[in-house]
């Protein structure tokens, strides 16, 4: 179905649902990626034009997201649909790290479709400056949308397999980012300490 609907409307389709998607539809962001090069290689659509209005798309969906959150940033957390799967727990855990990498929270929850719409609201909600958000969301998606793209059209007779082996590397992907994330706290933890264990000796040094 959403070949055939991608395929009939073509480029004004693919956006609309990649918007959609981003807003939380229940559209498959990345089958949409996939399709969109499917259907350049079928020569429905133009490669470039294809991967472009998808970039556009990805990003304008996560915009008005972000703005959702900006404007009804509470309400809109509350909503049963969010709070479903948007725990307390999880929100709090979620906003300190807004707190201190939230640039890199972004970027990360952009390849998490299970976290990226309560984020992304919650970035807005935050106020999270509108330039960040921008910057860690648009270079996210430069990394992934022309790679998923171009799996969709050199691949477009294995598409099956090709989603799965996708969602393999997204898991893989998510466990390296957040490794790094890690390392990078404990490397940043250790240092604070080193400069207070510092200090105390300065402190405790006979004048």
């Amino acid at each position: 179905m959403l070949q055939q609907f991608l395929g009939h409307f073509t480029y004004a389709a693919l956006f609309a649902v990649l918007v959609g998607a981003g807003l939380g539809l229940p559209f498959p962001e990345e089958a949409t990626q996939l399709t969109a090069g499917f259907l350049a290689h079928q020569g429905l659509l133009s490669f470039w034009p294809a991967l472009a209005v998808t970039y556009a798309g990805i990003v304008v969906g996560d915009l008005l997201l972000y703005r959702l959150g900006r404007r009804h940033g509470a309400r809109f957390l509350a909503s049963r649909r969010i709070a479903r799967y948007f725990t307390p727990e999880r929100r709090r855990w979620v906003e300190r790290h807004f707190a201190s990498h939230d640039f890199l929270t972004i970027a990360v929850a952009r390849h998490a479709s299970g976290f990226r719409l309560p984020v992304f609201a919650t970035a807005g909600a935050m106020g999270v400056p509108l330039r960040t958000f921008l910057l860690a969301d648009g270079l996210s998606a430069l990394l992934s949308v022309p790679l998923v793209v171009s799996l969709g059209y050199l691949f477009a007779s294995q598409l099956e397999q090709v989603k799965k082996h996708l969602r393999e590397a997204e898991l893989l992907g998510l466990l390296l980012i957040a490794a790094f994330a890690a390392a990078t706290v404990l490397v940043k933890w250790r240092r604070r300490r080193a400069a207070r264990a510092a200090a105390q000796a300065r402190a405790e040094e006979p004048p």
